[in-house]
């Protein structure tokens, strides 16, 4: 599986639709100062999942729309991947996840804004993108930014411990654990409650069964004193 192409349109300072490809192995995007590869990168990020608008160098997502002589109302990136190998699970030997950023402003909001997803040109959400990258074992920490090596290394051990857990896949399956834990939990204080119900059960059934055995008692002391009247009777 590989990255085999990136479609933009109207994001960031690409005005206009576009297609980088992609070969199998080693690509370099080279080009002068604000010619756009940061930007490549950026809409990378923007398919990918981005934590923060900051984590693609805007303050809000709507800021990713081009912006020039004449602003676009919205914007969209492709990242079209190899899927050959069966990798990301969809019958499919290509994959295309979209994502769509259109503007829709409001009296008291103009930067207002809907953000859509879509699978294969099928409507999904950002959840359903990274469950089938997660699967390829990609997601936004596959992507190396500037300054990000020197932070790791200056990073505290428990921080970069989570970041290597997150590239390692062992995050998902910790969340998974953490889960499992949670749903005990919650089995755990059903089967307490239950046991405090069937507590009360067993009191009410000794009590029953105490209420039972005084009016069979009762009974048969009735029976015997009416069998002594009868005899009595008899008798005079």
């Amino acid at each position: 599986m590989y990255l085999k192409e990136i479609e933009l349109e109207n994001f960031k300072s690409f005005g206009s639709k576009i297609s980088i490809p992609f070969l199998p192995g080693f690509t370099a995007i080279t080009g002068p100062n604000g010619s756009g590869k940061s930007n490549i990168n950026d809409a990378i990020l923007f398919i990918l999942g981005v934590r923060s608008p900051k984590m693609v160098r805007a303050e809000r997502l709507s800021d990713l729309i081009y912006k020039g002589e004449k602003d676009a109302r919205y914007c969209k990136v492709s990242l079209v991947f190899d899927n050959s190998a069966g990798e990301i699970p969809i019958e499919s030997d290509e994959i295309v996840l979209t994502r769509k950023i259109k503007l829709a402003p409001l009296p008291n909001n103009p930067g207002n804004y809907y953000s859509y997803f879509y699978i294969n040109g099928k409507a999904a959400s950002l959840a359903e993108f990274v469950e089938l990258l997660s699967a390829a074992n990609i997601s936004s920490s596959s992507i190396v930014q500037q300054g990000d090596v020197t932070a790791i290394v200056e990073m505290g051990d428990v921080q970069r411990r989570k970041i290597i857990d997150e590239i390692a896949g062992i995050s998902e399956f910790d969340k998974e654990i953490d889960k499992a834990k949670n749903e005990r939990e919650e089995v755990e204080k059903n089967i307490e409650h239950i046991e405090i119900i069937l507590g009360e059960i067993r009191r009410q059934i000794r009590q029953l069964k105490k209420e039972r055995d005084e009016a069979v008692k009762f009974r048969e002391l009735n029976d015997e004193l009416e069998r002594a009247r009868a005899m009595i009777s008899f008798k005079k």
